[in-house]
């Protein structure tokens, strides 16, 4: 069964045209190239010296991707000169996979930059009609007339065709994709729709079901580690295992490998893996080895170079990567902050608040949302301080200030697979936060207690507020909703109340109670009114306080139920991206050792502070900083 998914933000929205994708399912019956790389049809058959060979590898899974319209469609994969398995050899031929039933006007090209108007262009270095007949099937197989030497600048390779009719799903996403994003990959234009190439290497969307027939010499042990993530972490002491994807190149499986860490100048022994599983020819696996943290904390970078395989010399071109480990004095667990751009205008909202609602019961006190409603001003919880975030369209989110990426779907399936890979990562930073409101209801004293695991002068303090449980009867609180019009057997389960005959499915939702809802910043004007944080100490915290405003428009202070506003604490790094955050409603103590005292403070006390360290004659309401007579000093809080 297919299922298919609109991604609205897929693509960085710098041109008109949206591309759409169809996922199937994972299943023994799906149509990719590799299954029909046995009997099922003929091919031209290989050698030594002749290799079929493309980006999908040894891929299962296969998606398709389109404009849900009638267009001519181009497509293409680039070949880099310097490439392991492409560098140095001859073209041969090309195949790839086409199924849709209206796809007519098919040609098979290569160039050396992209075609911008149309194949036959002059930079086109070898073009093809591709007759579609009956017996040629979904596989379509083409010889070069005269093999071509791939140079070292590279070749596009790529076929163009036109859909008449888009009535039917092939038709409609007739791109035949398969296995994981790779760059240079997915390269994609139509004549209307999406006028100018994309790269769409990280859309989730996998590569081209796409092979060349290439001749030459082909090594037998050539392995490549894949791109690892930027950086590792261990405990002071101790050790940690991270896993390593693995391209195997060669034409012998593989076994096992060495490898070697390189880390200050200094490149370590060899060491040798047993694989877990062999990889095979043009297929991927991965290795898993221990890395030991340092004795101090500390950030160290290393390069790990592949040396072997089945204890013959690696003949890899790429047989190195980069990466840092991190040591830590202790490793602590980071809360993720998703900030997702919506609003009560935006029809396919709708989608957004119920995968937000996803994370908050999957993920609880780990998961720091924000909804911010800046869709439309009309809009009962509008807010117009909340930091720009370039989120280009409604509903989308960003995890931690990420990429943008879709609320419901994420960047893929679930918006919950992208949170736990974010949320396993820890924290190079520790914080707290704590905020009291004061007598008129009008302003909430906020501390922030941030604790950097490293010295550092990068990161920075933001602040909001959140609100949960809003509602209101007026049409500014009424969510506008596409998806009455569908039906619930279109759309996976949770989204159906939104449907047609749901429980909210009407074009326009009254009653909704909105959770997550930024009410409060410390930005105004554009910017941050909190200064940056500056030299900061490894294991010294750092307290931060700050006055938020609490929202002055009557339709939306009305709507605030106590208990139900919480104060959040972003601490954002050097790249923009957010190194950990803190929630707490306010009112609540922080973690540390605050105090709520009722009557008064406690007697033992000697002296008497204000957060600004003012000297006090008497207790005042809000946090006092109290000396007590055992010499002791304690944060408390008077009501």
């Amino acid at each position: 069964m297919k299922k298919i998914y609109t991604l609205l933000t897929i693509l960085a929205l710098t041109y008109a045209g949206i591309l759409q994708a169809q996922v199937l399912q994972k299943s023994g019956t799906q149509r990719v190239m590799a299954g029909y790389n046995n009997s099922q049809i003929a091919t031209t058959e290989t050698t030594e010296t002749q290799q079929w060979w493309g980006y999908m590898g040894n891929a299962t899974n296969s998606s398709s991707v389109g404009v849900n319209a009638a267009d001519t469609y181009h497509c293409a994969i680039y070949l880099p000169g310097n490439h392991d398995v492409v560098g140095g050899k001859l073209l041969c031929g090309v195949r790839f996979v086409l199924r849709a039933p209206h796809a007519t006007n098919v040609k098979v090209w290569t160039a050396s930059t992209l075609p911008e108007s149309n194949p036959a262009a002059s930079n086109t270095l070898w073009l093809t009609d591709v007759d579609m007949d009956e017996e040629q099937g979904d596989i379509i197989e083409v010889a070069l007339p005269t093999p071509y030497a791939i140079p070292a600048e590279g070749i596009y390779v790529g076929y163009s065709f036109k859909i008449t009719s888009a009535s039917t799903s092939d038709d409609q996403y007739p791109i035949v994709t398969a296995g994981n994003d790779q760059p240079n990959a997915l390269l994609v234009r139509t004549n209307s729709a999406v006028t100018r190439w994309s790269d769409l290497y990280g859309s989730n969307f996998g590569v081209l079901a796409l092979e060349v027939l290439l001749e030459g010499t082909f090594p037998d042990y050539n392995m490549s580690p894949a791109a690892m993530q930027k950086t590792y972490y261990a405990q002071v002491n101790e050790s940690t295992d991270i896993n390593i994807s693995l391209a195997n190149n060669g034409q012998a499986t593989a076994n096992n490998v060495s490898y070697t860490i390189t880390s200050n100048g200094v490149t370590g022994e060899e060491q040798t893996v047993t694989l877990d599983a062999p990889i095979a020819t043009y297929a991927t696996g991965s290795m898993t080895i221990s890395l030991d943290g340092t004795q101090v904390a500390s950030s160290t970078p290393m390069t790990l170079t592949i040396t072997k395989v089945n204890g013959q010399p690696n003949e890899s071109k790429n047989s190195s990567t980069k990466f840092t480990l991190n040591t830590l004095d202790r490793i602590i667990q980071r809360n993720v902050v998703v900030e997702e751009f919506t609003g009560t205008g935006c029809g396919y909202c709708p989608r957004g608040l119920v995968g937000m609602e996803k994370l908050r019961q999957t993920f609880g006190d780990r998961f720091v949302g924000i909804g911010i409603h800046q869709y439309n001003n009309t809009d009962a919880m509008y807010i117009a301080d909340y930091p720009y975030l370039n989120f280009g369209g409604a509903p989308s989110c960003r995890i931690n200030r990420g990429d943008v990426i879709d609320p419901y779907f994420g960047s893929s399936e679930d918006i919950c697979n992208d949170f736990r890979e974010e949320m396993h990562e820890p924290a190079m930073v520790a914080v707290d936060v704590q905020g009291f409101m004061n007598e008129a209801l009008t302003e909430v004293d906020a501390t922030a207690y941030i604790e950097p695991l490293f010295d550092t002068d990068e990161y920075k303090l933001e602040l909001a507020l959140v609100a949960d449980g809003l509602s209101g009867t007026t049409s500014a609180w009424w969510q506008s909703n596409y998806y009455a019009s569908q039906p619930s057997s279109q759309n996976p389960d949770d989204l159906r109340i939104f449907c047609s005959g749901g429980k909210f499915g009407s074009s326009s939702v009254k009653g909704y109670v909105f959770n997550d809802v930024a009410v409060g910043t410390s930005y105004k004007n554009g910017a941050n009114e909190i200064e940056a944080l500056g030299d900061m100490t490894s294991g010294q915290t750092r307290e931060i306080h700050y006055t938020l405003s609490m929202p002055t428009k009557a339709t939306l202070r009305n709507a605030l139920k106590k208990g139900t506003v919480y104060v959040v604490a972003l601490v954002v790094d050097a790249d923009g991206r957010i190194a950990n955050a803190a929630k707490r409603i306010v009112g609540e103590p922080a973690i540390d050792g605050v105090a709520t005292i009722d009557n008064g403070l406690n007697t033992e006390a000697t002296m008497r502070y204000s957060l600004d360290g003012i000297q006090l004659t008497a207790p005042q309401r809000g946090i006092n900083i109290v000396r007590m007579s055992d010499g002791t000093v304690r944060k408390v809080f008077v009501k």
